[in-house]
């Protein structure tokens, strides 16, 4: 039996539970009636015998999640450079929807996500996601106007729902960004003090707690700001989490050889490293005891505040295997307590951990093993370098690139790819290129942002840009121009479907049951007798077919004939799928007859429902697979 084109992206929540699920499971247990509620479109968090995190309108969460996809992604190769041998893409559309529609094809295969989203700051564009009309939705906010035509506004400190909303909005983009990341992929998330104690929550759920790699804290800008707590939040932080238990890569730091210069008459030369940690010996009494020398016999005790490395049965193992500096034995005798003869070998790994990174100069290792922190880096060179491309715009302090690309660069490899969901002026794309070119890499970067409109009254607007989208293309253009057109990158919007889709069928007030009848009917012919909409591109439609299909925006696309039809041969490397695309309104036998050859043998085609016979269907249904549309 032929298969029939699902026109709509639907998100299989069933078959993402036989992954991990951590938002299920809540102090070690996994919470039945939340997957219950999960499967049946709600979700329940009633129980006052556990702790959940729960908020105003969360309980539709799912249903914005579980919301099909209306929309498809339509190419624009004029605003593309390179479109043929580039796999770069930037995404002109909401991201939500893109997200869903991006599932398919990318699920598991993203290394690194980078977001910059809005903070909440009460001057931030927030919108609440329409679940029940999400096309409808998608439109009105494109145009940043509500259903009555009205400007939308931000999300003001005075709304009832003010953190409700911003995580009602956050929620949904980040369970599906986790979806679409490798099973040793790393999030990160950058945030204000506004919310990013609620953020930690959400991203808990989502991930699961265990798998908080750790919360930098960056600076973002020199000198103080006057606030009524008399308190500068000169800093903001950057929440990473991985996606499962699985080791992650992680660049680290080259250690300092330069140390292990000290020789041992054997040949070899070590480091002099301490014999002590800093703890109160009231906490480690086992570690605060008597060392002796194994010759002079004379005593050492740790200095105060501090006790010895290791547990006396460890200690006399160093001692047996010559890896103690006795004070007696140094040539200088500059020492006045022992200390621990550290080779190269000894080292666990040939990179260091990172704890705190980036400043002005790169990476910096500063003392703190247990946490993550990033300083400096500032605003003012996002700021200073967006201006030199594009002039003055509506970002106030876009981040800056050395920021983003030492996350990258520590947490990916030559061939990975990174996404940016919240693009904002594209500096996640300008970081990937840069990479990509310090190590010969060959980074992918997807960008999604949204056609926020601006100000017209703005500078930026005064320029040509009409919304954000078009800042962050015209950032990938000059960066680009300035670098021999190396960087190059594919352009898609989001558009309504090619698809003569009806998402719901509307009631309207005072109208007899028979002329609703006759309504529905027409519909339902439109439907079924007219698939796609008289305006529709033929690329553009090949283009939405190959997403519902989980084809890679990258698929290599080839026009050809067979038999007395054309067709576009649709080739997805990446993926490995390839299909056949007929959108003649006619096939000809003598076409069926050339796809029935061994050549075409358990091949995908695809076909309007209406254009193929039912003895053709027959045909080729016993010999490729058939899809009809």
């Amino acid at each position: 039996m032929n298969d029939k084109l699902n026109k709509k992206v639907i998100i299989n929540l069933e078959e993402l539970l036989k992954n991990d699920a951590p938002y299920l499971v809540e102090d070690g247990k996994v919470n039945l009636k939340k997957l219950q509620g999960l499967l049946e479109g709600k979700t329940t968090e009633k129980e006052d015998d556990r702790f959940y995190f729960n908020w105003a309108g969360k309980d539709k969460v799912f249903q914005a999640i579980q919301a099909p996809a209306y929309s498809t992604l339509v190419p624009d190769k004029n605003k593309s450079i390179g479109w043929e041998k580039t796999k770069n893409l930037m995404i002109v559309g909401e991201n939500l929807e893109t997200l869903k529609l991006l599932l398919k094809p990318y699920f598991g295969k993203v290394k690194v996500i980078y977001i910059d989203p809005p903070y909440n700051t009460g001057k931030d564009f927030i919108y609440k996601d329409n679940f029940t009309s999400p096309l409808k939705d998608y439109l009105e906010r494109t145009g940043q106007k509500d259903e009555n035509g009205s400007r939308l506004t931000t999300n003001a400190e005075t709304s009832g729902r003010y953190h409700s909303d911003w995580l009602n909005f956050m929620y949904p983009r980040l369970f599906m960004a986790r979806n679409l990341l490798k099973n040793d992929g790393v999030i990160f998330i950058s945030i204000d003090d506004n919310e990013v104690h609620h953020l930690r929550m959400i991203m808990d759920e989502i991930f699961g707690e265990q798998q908080h790699l750790g919360t930098f804290v960056w600076r973002r800008r020199i000198g103080s700001s006057l606030s009524q707590t008399w308190v500068s939040s000169d800093h903001e932080y950057v929440l990473a989490y991985t996606k499962s238990e699985e080791e992650i890569y992680v660049r680290g730091e080259d250690r300092d050889m330069a140390k292990y210069n000290i020789p041992d008459g054997k040949g070899r030369f070590y480091a002099s490293m301490p014999l002590t940690v800093g703890m109160n010996r009231s906490m480690r009494p086992n570690q605060w005891y008597g060392l002796k020398h194994p010759v002079t016999g004379t005593e050492y005790w740790p200095p105060q505040n501090r006790v010895w490395a290791y547990y006396p049965p460890t200690m006399e193992e160093k001692i047996k295997a010559d890896k103690i500096i006795w004070p007696e034995d140094f040539p200088d005798k500059s020492l006045t307590s022992p200390r621990l003869k550290s080779y190269p070998e000894d080292a666990k790994r040939d990179k260091k951990p990172l704890s705190t990174w980036i400043n002005e100069k790169g990476v910096k290792q500063l003392p703190n093993e247990d946490k993550f922190s990033l300083v400096s880096a500032k605003n003012e060179e996002g700021t200073r370098i967006l201006n030199q491309l594009v002039g003055e715009s509506e970002f106030v302090y876009p981040k800056p690139p050395s920021l983003i690309t030492g996350l990258i660069e520590q947490f990916s490899k030559e061939e990975d790819i990174i996404l940016d969901f919240f693009a904002g002026s594209g500096t996640t794309a300008q970081a990937v290129f840069d990479i990509n070119k310090k190590d010969d890499g060959q980074r992918k970067f997807i960008l999604v942002q949204l056609a926020e409109t601006i100000d017209e009254k703005s500078e930026a607007y005064k320029k040509g840009y009409k919304n954000i989208a078009d800042i962050c293309i015209e950032r990938l253009r000059k960066v680009s121009e300035n670098n021999h057109n190396d960087l190059q990158y594919k352009v898609f919007e989001l558009r309504p479907s090619n698809f003569n889709l009806k998402q719901e069928f509307e009631l309207e007030e005072n109208k007899e049951l028979t002329e609703l009848k006759s309504d529905y009917l027409k519909e339902l012919g439109l439907y079924v007798d007219q698939p796609i909409l008289s305006s529709a591109q033929p690329i553009n439609i090949v283009y939405e077919i190959i997403l519902k299909n989980g084809f890679s925006l990258n698929s290599k696309i080839q026009n050809l004939a067979l038999g007395s039809n054309k067709f576009s041969r649709v080739m997805d490397d990446e993926n490995k799928l390839e299909i056949h695309i007929c959108l003649d309104s006619k096939v000809e036998d003598v076409s069926v007859e050339e796809i029935r050859t061994p050549k075409y043998k358990d091949m995908t085609f695809a076909f309007y429902d209406n254009a193929l016979t039912d003895s053709q269907k027959i045909n080729l249904n016993t010999f490729v697979k058939l899809q009809v549309i």
